[in-house]
């Protein structure tokens, strides 16, 4: 008859110092104090391993209340004269602030340049241009990694700027940003 032990233990008891063997256990059945070996893990606050407590439907609960940041937004509409740049909408920043975009949106029925422009103090930098006309009358994006400060002194302002190539055309606008705490 065959020997059932295993040869070479996997696991070891830490107070004796022996090998012990891994526990088979198949999906549903108890673990608890069961030896075993965990494929993946999550830690606690404390930096200990722990496994994931599950909701009844057996997925991970996400907390998505405790989303870091205050989020800041701004819609609006203006009238587009032909060729002439239009601040659509205009978000006021606090200095020495860190804010991450969230997302942002431009709209006309005839074609308009748009930019994502940072004015720090009179200094403008555009952060995002994009097109919008016949085929894409509007544009949306989600950055992931479009994050920018505030300057220290003076004006901060976060401006969606639109200019309609033609006159008679609309801008409609939207920006959201978190500010990072």
């Amino acid at each position: 008859m065959a020997d059932l032990e295993e040869v070479f233990k996997t696991l070891v008891d830490e107070s004796t110092g022996a090998g012990e063997a891994l526990v088979s256990r198949v999906e549903g059945e108890a673990g608890a104090a069961q030896a075993g070996s965990i494929g993946f893990a999550f830690k606690d606050s404390s930096g200990n391993v722990i496994l994931p407590a599950l909701t009844a439907d057996g997925k991970i609960p996400v907390d998505t209340e405790s989303a870091a940041g205050t989020i800041i937004r701004g819609n609006a509409t203006v009238a587009g004269t032909g060729g002439v740049a239009s601040d659509v909408v205009v978000l006021t920043l606090t200095v020495n602030e860190v804010y991450n975009m969230a997302d942002y949106m431009g709209a006309a029925s005839r074609i308009a340049k748009w930019e994502i422009v940072l004015d720090d103090n009179g200094s403008e930098t555009v952060l995002d241009t994009f097109i919008t006309g016949p085929g894409q009358f509007s544009f949306s994006k989600n950055p992931k990694n479009l994050e920018f400060s505030a300057g220290a002194t003076g004006t901060q302002q976060l401006i969606l700027r639109g200019t309609a190539l033609f006159a008679g055309t609309d801008l409609h606008g939207r920006i959201s940003i978190i500010d990072k705490p």
